[in-house]
């Protein structure tokens, strides 16, 4: 292989668009890039999703002489990439409030189906982290516990399923983002946690996963001081991939970035800088995955410190083997078309609704209830934008009549006043939807202030919590809580049929 062959193989890059742009086709050519990552602004329908992995691994294999991974982020619930014609499944907290470790099996094998369907060979789930931090913006209902032998007993029953699908699987992100309250999409987290602290809580995750055969690792952009002394994240850490997962634990698989352009990474070391010195620690492949400059500065950076000689070349050839070894094993497999579980997925929501107090049903809503709650928002490296492509408030009235009020994601005292003046006099009902209330303390005061009137008014108050369920452990005594874990129209839709009545809510909510 040319120098460029092998450092292609090193790389994946994102783009733009519902078509390989232009940008990548050349960067392809001239760098030889051997894997791509794909987001959800990438695929439109299911159709056009598979004619673009086809067009993908048409243009890596003429380039580069070896098929391509092709990556997503598609761990269910609140993180999903599919589009609407295709199944998204209930995220890794939600399942785990079933109570039953076959159904994050199912929903791993479910998930596995539809990648294949498209040609995507490549998960970068399930979450291993263990959120023991409830102020943590990052993790939160993306974990399946808080508990480390409950997040152990799901993540390997995703990994067997993944595993028996032959799609490659992607645990993340080690050796734990469990534990930070700030997002490494926006700063450099720390933990301050010895590596014994690490093995009795963090760790035990990754270990059982280790053993079960997971093929791949994701690494976080975390300071760990007391186990890497030099100011650098476990991306770049060689004393953390190559010392603790690889010597320690006996890794064997492909180890994986998070993407480089993370603020994380960016502000404090530069991506390209950051490329290279995360694949002299032990990375196997770096992802960059937004179109800019960065991206082609990062390829140019990698390839002037292999023709330098800055790589350990024993190293980055035995990478380069692992690699193609792991592709003849999954980017190579034809899966066959299965059938569809639209209706077992929908049955799985409904599994993991949680009320407060376990399999109490909600209220009924009345003639003339009120909802109100905020849009959902998405983080990204640069800002939380609200999603306008989905309404709660909006969607719940079109259900059962009434009326309904959008609300800011933080409302300010002026906001509540406002909100709470618009309450229906013939309320029968009023229901407020919650997304991650507990790191936005407006939505939780406007819920106490609506569960008030709701109280002087002799009627119902429910709150739905749509992201973390911590919101639910702020409300009165008197409030009906509900988990949904998700702001998306199949928790709705189930959360609304258990307001019907045609079932009871019997998830359980985490301890932590």
């Amino acid at each position: 292989m040319t120098a460029l062959q092998k450092t292609g193989q090193r790389f994946a890059a994102g783009f733009s668009g519902t078509k390989i742009s232009g940008e990548l086709r050349r960067l392809v050519r001239e760098y030889k890039i051997g894997n791509v990552i794909l987001f959800k602004n990438n695929l439109e329908n299911e159709a056009q999703a598979k004619n673009l992995c086809v067009g993908i691994q048409e243009l890596v294999l003429a380039e580069t002489g070896h098929p391509a991974f092709i990556a997503i982020d598609q761990e269910g619930g609140a993180v999903v990439r599919l589009p609407a014609d295709m199944l998204n499944v209930p995220g890794a907290m939600a399942l785990a409030a079933s109570g039953n470790t076959e159904n994050a099996a199912e929903a791993a094998g479910i998930t596995a189906a539809e990648l294949g369907r498209i040609g995507v060979n490549c998960n970068l789930a399930p979450v291993l982290d263990i959120n023991s931090n409830p102020e943590n913006p990052a993790i939160g209902n993306r974990s399946f516990s808080p508990q480390a032998s409950e997040a152990a007993a799901y993540a390997l029953a995703a990994i067997h399923a993944y595993n028996e699908a032959g799609l490659m699987c992607c645990g993340k992100h080690f050796p734990g983002h469990g534990d930070t309250c700030i997002d490494s999409h926006l700063e450099l987290p720390l933990v301050d946690r010895s590596l014994e602290e690490l093995e009795q809580r963090e760790l035990i995750p990754f270990k059982a996963a280790i053993s079960a055969g997971i093929p791949a690792i994701m690494t976080t952009h975390i300071l760990f001081p007391q186990i890497e002394k030099e100011k650098i994240p476990a991306t770049m850490s060689a004393g953390i991939l190559k010392g603790l997962l690889r010597e320690k634990l006996g890794f064997k698989g492909l180890i994986l970035s998070d993407g480089m352009e993370m603020n994380a990474i960016k502000t404090g070391y530069g991506v390209a800088n950051g490329c290279v010195a995360a694949l002299s620690a032990g990375v196997d492949i770096v992802f960059v995955c937004h179109e800019s400059p960065d991206m082609e500065e990062s390829l140019k950076e990698i390839n002037a410190a292999f023709t330098q000689g800055r790589f350990d070349m024993t190293e980055f050839d035995a990478s380069v083997e692992r690699i193609l070894r792991y592709k003849e094993c999954f980017a190579k497999n034809s899966r066959a078309e299965t059938q569809r579980g639209k209706e077992r997925v929908m049955q799985l929501t409904r599994s993991t609704l949680a009320s407060r107090e376990t399999g109490k049903a909600p209220p009924s809503l009345g003639e003339n209830p009120f909802f109100a709650g905020s849009l959902a928002y998405r983080s990204t490296i640069a800002s939380a934008v609200p999603d306008s492509s989905l309404s709660f408030p909006a969607w719940f009235a079109g259900q059962f009549g009434g009326c309904f009020r959008e609300t800011p994601v933080n409302p300010n005292p002026t906001d509540i006043s406002v909100i709470a003046s618009s309450v229906p006099e013939a309320a029968t009902a009023i229901v407020f939807g919650s997304y991650n209330g507990h790191l936005n303390k407006g939505q939780m005061e406007l819920a106490g202030k609506l569960c008030e009137i709701a109280k002087q008014k002799r009627i119902p108050f429910s709150c739905l919590a749509m992201r973390n369920p911590w919101d639910l452990n702020m409300l009165p005594d008197e409030a009906y809580g509900l988990a949904l874990w998700e702001y998306t129209e199949k928790s709705f839709n189930a959360a609304a049929a258990a307001f019907r009545g045609d079932f009871i809510p019997a998830g359980r909510l985490p301890r932590i």
